[in-house]
């Protein structure tokens, strides 16, 4: 293998300082003083020669490319000491005057460079167990390291490794030591960790050691600078991978390692390359067709989209932007299409997809504008599926998504838009009780005073039997009751809807098993004052149209007894006259019979009227007080 620049230039500093131990062994036979002390040092010279050509070896039949960082550290440090220790050892050549006053002094400097060489053995002796082939490079091996030598251990591994599993255990190891300091991120950063990372995440080996090599590459990105150089690497290699050109095994591979990233690493979601290169190469290939190219390839079609769909899920999940740029990019068409006609696995990611959106749209106003149209064909081919799932299948895994993104649209529905209320209602019935339960909950989103048309959406929930099926829902667990009651009161905001709630007897489970429920106090408080003054009025209505009744009764009464008496008053008043105008010759006999008669008749007619001013003093003195 030939050689780079850089390990040629390396292998010939190590080369001249093989020269300098030569040299200095020359020194160290003309030594006419502490001539001990420099046999020491020689010793210690010759043991450190001894590893460098060793080093050299290694270097220079290497199969792959060497980490020369440690290399480059190390041996300047060796070389200072090789050169202090020729000038010390120079300086015993001759036995002076001169000399002889600095004894003490030489014999200082011996006792620091036998330290300083004995150091340098240490790191030389470090240098080779890293860089020889046959120990298969391996990370630190004690815990006493320092710092850089734990970094450059696993550096060293992660590059030169022959095992893919030492390349990421070490690839691991990194990334320990980057979250438990900062420290550590500037040395890893400063001694050449990041490229070796991003080799081992480009090579087609396996997604573990991608995966490992980009939750480290992640987490060494804690500088503006340092996180464009990173990201930028890592988005490049996966989008390269998602290409159309890229073979179908390549791009599975990429699309679970955008998943594993977003997953382990949230904050890489919001990268402007992400949303303007990965999602979208992910919807494309989520709507591609199967290829004529030939089986093979067919076959592993399947298994592409679904791991599409699952980065495309994590990466949708709380981010505002990146929901933005799927809905922008035709996506929520491909989506509604998968729900129809995929299953299993496919389906389920599609839809939680779908929830993830909705789950967005719910809590901001602008993207649920945007995204949820009225007129908006997407939306509406979304809507229908979601519609079609919460009534024809019975898989609770799948129907539990769908009635929460029906509940997190509902502000987005018309008031006549029965259709969608109509199945959440039904489902308040279901045997179910977690289904009931989240439908109960979707359809309190329609009917609280935060939706202007809750009016509305509450009187379809009373119209579609919804008060039944909640009162049974009341007989679930606690968490069951709370959404229960707490959709109950919001029905209850709506006059219109008390007769249904009281005679459903709504008003005693609020006032019985509301108590038990402390954080829905003031909406329970609240409705069961809405409905009990709703009660009263309904009484007190009744008890007016009681009285308005009877005073009809007695109008109609009076006015026949009036005429009554009218028209008898009429007739005693004709006879009364007549009789008085008939001549004295009409008369025969005594006339007293006939005045007796029209006497009777008179004091009768007294007699029934002061008659029907009591009753009608009675009826209405009893009905009024």
């Amino acid at each position: 293998m030939m050689l780079p620049w850089e390990a040629k230039k390396q292998v010939e500093e190590l080369f001249d300082l093989i020269f300098l131990e030569e040299r200095l062994c020359l020194e160290v036979e003309e030594a006419k003083s502490f001539q001990e002390e420099c046999c020491a040092v020689r010793e210690r010279v010759k043991q450190i020669s001894q590893m460098l050509k060793t080093l050299i070896r290694f270097i220079t039949s290497a199969p792959t490319s060497i980490y020369l960082r440690p290399i480059n550290c190390i041996v300047a440090k060796v070389k200072d000491n090789f050169e202090l220790a020729l000038a010390t050892v120079s300086k015993c050549k001759c036995r002076s005057l001169l000399s002889s006053l600095f004894t003490i002094r030489n014999a200082t400097s011996f006792r620091g460079l036998s330290h300083l060489l004995d150091a340098s053995i240490s790191d030389m002796e470090w240098l080779v167990t890293v860089y020889d082939p046959q120990n298969g490079v391996t990370g630190p091996t004690t815990k006493n390291e320092s710092a850089r030598l734990l970094v450059w251990s696993c550096i060293a591994t992660v590059k030169m490794g022959r095992q893919l599993e030492d390349r990421v255990q070490a690839a691991i190891c990194l990334g320990l030591l980057a979250q438990e300091k900062d420290e550590y991120k500037n040395i890893i950063f400063e001694e050449g960790g990041v490229p070796p990372l991003i080799k081992l995440l480009k090579e087609n080996s396996s997604l573990k050691a991608q995966i490992t090599a980009a939750n480290a590459l992640c987490l060494l990105a804690n500088e503006q600078e340092r996180t464009r150089i990173i990201m930028k690497e890592m988005i490049s290699t996966v989008v390269y991978r998602l290409s159309r050109t890229s073979p179908t095994r390549d791009q599975i591979q990429a699309a679970n390692l955008v998943a594993k990233i977003a997953e382990y690493n949230p904050e890489v979601k919001e990268y402007d390359l992400v949303r303007e290169n990965v999602i979208w190469r992910l919807v494309t290939l989520l709507s591609s067709e199967p290829s004529a190219d030939g089986p093979k390839i067919n076959l592993l079609n399947p298994e592409l989209k679904i791991s599409c769909s699952k980065a495309l899920w994590v990466l949708v999940e709380g981010s505002v932007s990146n929901c933005r740029t799927l809905t922008e990019t035709k996506g929520m068409l491909c989506l509604a299409k998968l729900v129809e006609t995929e299953q299993d696995e496919l389906q389920y990611n599609c839809l939680m997809i779908i929830r993830e959106i909705t789950s967005i749209a719910e809590s901001n106003q602008e993207f649920r504008h945007s995204a949820f149209k009225t007129n908006s064909l997407a939306a509406m081919t979304v809507v229908d599926q979601l519609l079609r799932v919460i009534k024809e299948f019975d898989d609770k895994k799948l129907r539990i998504p769908v009635i929460k993104s029906m509940g997190s649209l509902a502000r987005t529905f018309s008031a006549k838009d029965n259709r969608v209320i109509s199945p959440l209602v039904f489902r308040l019935g279901s045997t179910d009780q977690e289904i009931a339960m989240e439908a109960a909950i979707a359809l309190q989103n329609f009917a609280c005073p935060e939706n202007r048309l809750s009016k509305e959406h509450s009187q379809s929930i009373v119209k579609f039997d919804g008060v039944p099926l909640l009162m049974k829902l009341l007989d679930g667990d606690e968490e069951s009751q709370h959404h229960g009651l707490a959709l109950i009161c919001y029905l209850a905001n709506h006059d219109i809807n008390s007769n249904v709630l009281i005679e459903a007897g709504a008003l005693t489970a609020l006032e019985t098993i509301g108590a038990k429920h402390p954080k829905l106090k003031g909406l329970v408080s609240d409705a069961i004052f809405k409905l009990k003054s709703n009660q009263t009025g309904k009484h007190e209505k009744l008890d007016s149209s009681v009285k308005g009744s009877i005073t009809q009764i007695i109008v109609e009464q009076s006015k026949e007894a009036i005429n009554y008496l009218r028209q008898g008053s009429e007739i005693l008043w004709e006879e009364l006259t007549g009789f008085a105008q008939k001549p004295e010759e009409t008369f025969q006999g005594d006339c007293k019979p006939l005045l007796s008669v029209s006497f009777s008749r008179i004091q009768l007619f007294h007699k029934d009227t002061f008659c029907i001013k009591n009753i009608s003093t009675f009826l209405l003195d009893t009905t009024f007080g």
